[in-house]
């Protein structure tokens, strides 16, 4: 920093694509902070270093952060890292950043406000991170497979011809997003963990009826998908050369400059500022897709509720698991479930005091016993290649107290409502934020909250977390048939346990109230009885968790019967008995 002549130096969470999910390349954060979250930005100056993450990493951060490093957690009163600098920082303060791994919009709108108080903010071209890391993980070389068309249910060549449409009279489209352009491509990776996406850019020239697809990717890569490749007309240009191959461009550009990173958006000479058009476009799923997601739930189901039994009676025999050792067992469940790819995210995996945060995830060694009398969270989810699975659920083996039963139900009941609301198609132009206090009315009542949102999308083999659409205050698309959310209210009380229960829904018309909306859950999970206050439902709350209960038990019960698995059947029969 002194060589650069910075005072400080501003490091995101994030890579060239704007990843949640980092490759072991990319995860400076980590290796500068020892923070291990999904979501978090850094300030380092000559005296402090400050991390801002938000409400769902705190305690994680707080636990996890090396020695002299101070969390900034991410809420109203606490400064923003540059209100930080314009407090703390003198006039004419250099801030340094990696144009590279910041957005456009990012860098442009940070600059001005830098500028007007006084301060600069300087792109710096090499990382500074990157220089004192030492044996820095190298980027996957996995080559990328073709995603099959019976499974994606629509072709790429259709799916291209439906981006150029919205293209309108521009002729370009730089599309930077990995789970975009694996989506348009119907190609999927291995360089993202979890994330089946693969490093690369694209950009889509319209000229006339002709559509050319310029694909800027590693080489050796493509090597086994040659064939796929040249019959599609898909021109394989060096990953490295996007940035040449942009400033030769002499007409307009379509580019998202809220995911485009600085650095290659600063290569076009004409920039057409818009908003992702295959964001839109992937969010709203086919029948093929949807079909997909209930069949891969529904195979998802039976590994989740094989080891909610077996870890029951290994808890009951007395037998020592811990967080981490005891979900190898579902992964291994998972793993011998058809069309399974691996897992869509590390498991949450928490017994007692550590489900209290949001998102924790149990280490090979550091991981705590799973209590039988204390309550164990589990947020868990398979990738297929039909669907990609996000569910949770909490339960508890032993006999859990008033409190966290009062609690568990106040949550249940919020997923309920949220599940059960229906609305006009249209009209009012409903969204996730209209919805989102539905999911949390239940624990306002007592005083409590949980600091995440209610819900996200979901890619269809592909990441986990998607938009535009969702459930919280900030999510204001509108929700249309097709569209997915994920529905997981819950309450963390730090030191004590915590509570989340989550299932993926799609919204789609309802049955027999013409132009309305509803949703459909297709997660395949029973809730656990054992923490249900009872006397806190009415009798149409225990008519609805009933009749879920015997959809989850007349799905998967022949599944299992044709295993002659009779063990995890009779667990299955005792956790979706009717409620009275």
């Amino acid at each position: 920093m002194i060589e650069l002549g910075l005072n400080a130096y501003f490091l995101p969470h994030s890579d060239p694509h704007r990843n949640e999910y980092l490759s072991d390349h990319d995860k400076r954060i980590g290796f500068i902070t020892g923070f291990k979250g999904s979501n978090a930005h850094t300030l380092i100056t000559q005296e402090q270093a400050l991390l801002w993450t938000d409400g769902r990493y705190w305690q994680e951060a707080e636990k996890e952060l090396y020695e002299g490093w101070n969390l900034m957690k991410i809420t109203s009163g606490v400064p923003t890292y540059y209100e930080w600098c314009i407090q703390n920082l003198p006039k004419d303060s250099i801030i340094g950043y990696d144009p590279s791994i910041v957005t456009a919009d990012a860098a442009i709108n940070r600059t001005k406000y830098f500028v007007d108080k006084g301060y600069q903010f300087l792109p710096i071209e090499r990382n500074i991170v990157n220089e004192i890391w030492e044996n820095r993980p190298e980027l996957s070389q996995e080559p990328i497979i073709i995603f099959d068309e019976k499974y994606a249910g629509e072709s790429f060549t259709k799916k291209i011809k439906r981006v150029a449409e919205e293209m309108g009279d521009k002729n370009f489209y730089l599309v930077t997003a990995l789970d975009e352009i694996a989506w348009t491509l119907n190609l999927r990776g291995k360089d993202v963990e979890y994330n089946p996406v693969f490093f690369s850019y694209l950009i889509l020239e319209k000229r006339g009826e002709e559509n050319k697809i310029h694909l800027f990717v590693n080489e050796g890569k493509v090597a086994n998908i040659r064939e796929y490749l040249e019959g599609n007309r898909i021109q394989i240009y060096p990953y490295e050369s996007a940035s040449s191959f942009l400033s030769a461009i002499e007409e307009s550009v379509i580019v998202d400059s809220t995911s485009c990173n600085y650095q290659l958006f600063k290569s076009i000479k004409n920039p057409e500022k818009k908003e992702s058009i295959i964001t839109n476009l992937k969010a709203i799923k086919n029948s093929t897709e949807i079909q997909g997601f209930r069949n891969s739930h529904i195979r998802d189901g039976v590994a989740v509720c094989k080891y909610l039994a077996w870890l029951g009676k290994e808890l009951e025999d007395g037998h020592i698991h811990n967080e981490y050792e005891a979900a190898l067992k579902l992964n291994q469940y998972r793993s011998e479930e058809d069309l399974n790819m691996g897992l869509s995210f590390a498991n949450i995996s928490c017994s007692g005091p550590n489900a209290s945060f949001i998102h924790y995830h149990p280490e090979p060694d550091n991981s705590s016993e799973i209590k039988k009398d204390q309550i164990y969270l589990l947020d868990s989810g398979g990738q297929y290649l039909d669907g990609t699975i996000d569910t949770t659920r909490t339960v508890h083996y032993g006999n859990p107290t008033d409190w966290e039963k009062e609690c568990y139900t106040r949550v249940l009941l919020g997923n309920l409502d949220l599940e059960r609301v229906v609305w006009p198609y249209g009209t009012w132009g409903i969204s996730g934020a209209d919805l989102d206090i539905l999911a949390r009315r239940r624990l306002w009542k007592k005083g409590l909250d949980f600091q995440h949102g209610t819900g996200h999308g979901v890619g269809h083999y592909l990441n986990v977390h998607e938009g535009p659409q969702g459930i919280s205050r900030a999510r204001k698309i509108q929700l249309e048939e097709g569209m997915n959310v994920t529905n997981e209210p819950g309450y963390y009380e730090k030191g004590n346990f915590g509570i989340r229960i989550e299932n993926v829904m799609f919204v789609a018309k309802h049955p027999t109230i013409e132009n309305f909306l509803c949703f459909e859950n297709v997660t395949r999970v029973p809730y656990d009885k054992n923490l249900i206050l009872l006397s806190m439902l009415n009798d149409e709350d225990k008519a609805y968790i009933n009749a879920y209960h015997q959809i989850v038990y007349d799905t998967l019960s022949p599944i299992l019967r044709s295993r002659n698995d009779d063990f995890t059947l009779n667990w299955l029969e005792k956790a979706t008995s009717p409620i009275e």
